[in-house]
């Protein structure tokens, strides 16, 4: 699969959230246009904070424009539609951004039996959060009735409450639900977490 490769220092994004972002620079405004144009989904590649390249595992998804302004910018809602492994950037391509060949990757999203104390123990912690930083009463309302399973209530949780992006960017190397809410719980009770 073919993505658009938009590196990013403190960013990353998980799969069934969305990410907003200010577009500014002609090279990504351009890829914003082409990945709508071309249906070719953006790969929202981390860069840790002194690192010289991203990371190769990435989330991805095809932008939403919001608003388009008078100066040219745009602010867009990425939604995350995935995990996708960055193998090979396209070098024959004369873009001003990175494309590269992708492969989605399969996550294993059973939660154990033996792991819903935990999981419940997330999930009351999420809606603590959304109570606590969400102000507007509808929104708030909107946001918890958008957890409908443990992949949403586990990857909203990964985006919102881990602070340090090198960390949310482990959570993302992380393939199965039962090995990701270990390691969130694991988070919580180490305080590691914005509550």
């Amino acid at each position: 699969m073919k993505c658009f490769v938009f590196p990013l220092t403190h960013a990353n994004l998980f799969p069934l959230t969305t990410k907003p972002l200010n577009i500014f620079e002609p090279r990504y405004l351009q890829m914003v246009e082409d990945s709508l144009e071309t249906k070719t989904p953006i790969a929202l590649a981390y860069v840790p904070e002194n690192g010289d390249t991203y990371r190769s595992i990435a989330g991805f998804g095809l932008p939403q424009v919001i608003d388009q302004r008078p100066n040219d910018t745009l602010l867009i809602f990425l939604p995350g539609q995935g995990k996708i492994r960055i193998l090979q950037e396209d070098t024959s391509d004369t873009k001003p951004y990175l494309i590269a060949e992708c492969e989605i990757v399969v996550e294993n999203l059973e939660v154990d039996e033996s792991l819903k104390p935990k999981y419940m123990t997330l999930s009351k912690l999420l809606v603590q959060w959304v109570q606590k930083h969400i102000p507007d009463a509808e929104q708030r309302d909107i946001f918890i009735r958008s957890l409908k399973g443990p992949q949403e209530i586990v990857s909203a949780f990964a985006a919102y409450l881990i602070r340090d992006y090198d960390l949310q960017y482990e959570m993302m190397e992380i393939f199965n639900i039962n090995d990701q809410i270990r390691y969130l719980h694991r988070l919580y009770e180490s305080n590691e977490l914005t509550i």
